[in-house]
C-alpha cells in the first residue's frame, strides 16, 4: 500500500514539474510611482504618484523561462510641500528572466522574476514652476532595471514588481530624474 502511494505520489510531483506551454497574458494594476530627484546637487523631496498600467506579455514555459511585455506606464512625482508636479507617460518593454517553482505549477505557480526595462516617453506634463520647462528638455528614453515576483492560480496571476531607473529623465545638467516605481497586477493569461 505504501510503495502505490509512494508511486502516485512521485507520478504527480513529476506531472507538476513539466514544463509549461507559453503564455500570452493581457495585465492591468496601479503603479505607485516616485523618482530620485537632485537640483543643483541637493536631493529634493518629492512624494508619490499613483497611476495605472496597462499591456501584454509573453512568457516562455517550464521551470526557467523568459518574460517580453509591452505596457502603457503612467510615473511622475509631486514635489513635497508644493503645488509643483510632474506627470510622465511611457510604453514599457521589459525582457527578463524567470524562475519558477515547480511544486504544483500546473494549479499554483509562484515565480522570481528579473531584468532590463527600456521606456519610451509618450506624454510629459507639469504643474507649478520648478520644472515648467521640463517637458521640452527631457530624454525620450528611459532606462532601468525591473524585478519582481507572481503568483499564478491557473490563467489568472497577482504580479507585484519594482522598477528601478537609471538613466536621467532630464537633459538639464542642474537636475538629475530617475524614475522609481512600484506596480501591483492582475494578469490573464492565454496558452
Amino acid at each position: 500500500m505504501r510503495l502505490r502511494i509512494t508511486v502516485a505520489a512521485l507520478f504527480i510531483l513529476a506531472l507538476s514539474a513539466a514544463p509549461v506551454s507559453a503564455q500570452v497574458g493581457i495585465t492591468a494594476g496601479g503603479i505607485y510611482s516616485d523618482a530620485s530627484v537632485k537640483l543643483d546637487g541637493s536631493d529634493l523631496s518629492t512624494e508619490s504618484r499613483t497611476g495605472f498600467q496597462v499591456g501584454v506579455s509573453y512568457a516562455t514555459g517550464g521551470i526557467f523561462g523568459i518574460i517580453v511585455g509591452g505596457y502603457y506606464s503612467e510615473k511622475g512625482f509631486d514635489v513635497a510641500s508644493s503645488t509643483d508636479r510632474v506627470r510622465l507617460s511611457y510604453i514599457e518593454v521589459p525582457v527578463m528572466g524567470v524562475v519558477r517553482l515547480p511544486i504544483l505549477e500546473r494549479v499554483i505557480g509562484p515565480r522570481l522574476y528579473g531584468g532590463i526595462n527600456g521606456g519610451f516617453e509618450v506624454s510629459c506634463n507639469t504643474d507649478g514652476l520648478l520644472f515648467s520647462d521640463l517637458c521640452d528638455n527631457t530624454n525620450s528614453f528611459d532606462f532601468g532595471l525591473k524585478g519582481g515576483l507572481g503568483l499564478q492560480v491557473l490563467f489568472f496571476g497577482l504580479d507585484l514588481s519594482y522598477t528601478y531607473g537609471l538613466t536621467d529623465v532630464a537633459k538639464d545638467e542642474n537636475l538629475e530624474i530617475k524614475n522609481q516605481a512600484w506596480a501591483l497586477a492582475l494578469i490573464i493569461g492565454v496558452g
